[in-house]
């Protein structure tokens, strides 16, 4: 199984359509976050999903259970994402009441910081699953926010994440076509999550970088089979 792409921060048709071409497995778009430059209203974002061949992303935080029902029976998502101070108690609920997958996002120090808190994160990443969430998203928590700054996660700390936990990771934060396929041969993620890294502008893509990083992302898993099989 090749390594999945998720090309998030969707906002325009024409996007969704290239990524869909250019081999996105999911395309994702934000709903309902206030502070974000790429939050989409959930009527903008089932118009997004109706032009997707790929499988469907509504990424959204703060919200209470009753909202996120409301969510999933508006847009019918293959996956909601939780993006926020979300409970695993929450997830739980959740999960008793919508049919789609759940995936949680884990704020990880930035490559810049010294990774001292790996056994909280793989505490609070195992309590998560065990609430019964699909899949987990390891993305970069900074001072500026937390998900959608270009700013790498450590590869290091989400390399013994993806080690130890039993759930598919994906990997976020600061990934470029440039750097897709070294994060993938060091980190060994089920899948990569993009959204700023092939943008023109926050919520704007750009075509070219989309193709190149969907790619890129395809051979640099290619690489780590052949490593492998080489051993």
């Amino acid at each position: 199984m090749s390594v999945k792409v998720k090309i998030c921060g969707l906002t325009r048709i024409k996007d969704v359509q290239i990524a869909c071409s250019a081999g996105s497995d999911f395309c994702g778009v934000v709903v309902e976050i206030r502070d974000s430059p790429r939050s989409q209203t959930k009527k903008k974002a089932k118009e997004l999903f109706a032009a997707s061949n790929s499988a469907t992303v509504a990424v959204t935080r703060a919200k209470v259970l009753v909202e996120l029902v409301e969510l999933f029976n508006f847009l019918s998502p293959f996956a909601i994402q939780l993006h926020g101070d979300e409970t695993p108690e929450l997830i739980a609920a959740l999960k008793l009441k919508i049919s789609c997958q759940i995936w949680k996002a884990i704020p990880l120090p930035t490559m810049e910081e010294e990774p001292k808190e790996f056994l909280r994160l793989l505490t609070l990443a195992q309590d998560f699953v065990k609430s019964g969430c699909d899949a987990l998203v390891l993305d970069a928590a900074s001072k500026s926010g937390f998900g959608g700054k270009g700013v790498a996660a450590s590869w290091e700390l989400a390399t013994k994440l993806v080690e130890q936990l039993d759930v598919p990771c994906f990997l976020a934060g600061g990934l470029t076509p440039e750097n897709v396929g070294e994060a993938i041969r060091v980190v060994k993620p089920f899948g990569v999550d993009v959204s700023s890294g092939v943008e023109i502008s926050p919520g704007v893509k750009d075509a070219e970088k989309i193709r190149l990083f969907c790619l890129r992302a395809k051979v640099g898993y290619k690489s780590v089979r052949a490593q492998v099989d080489e051993t």
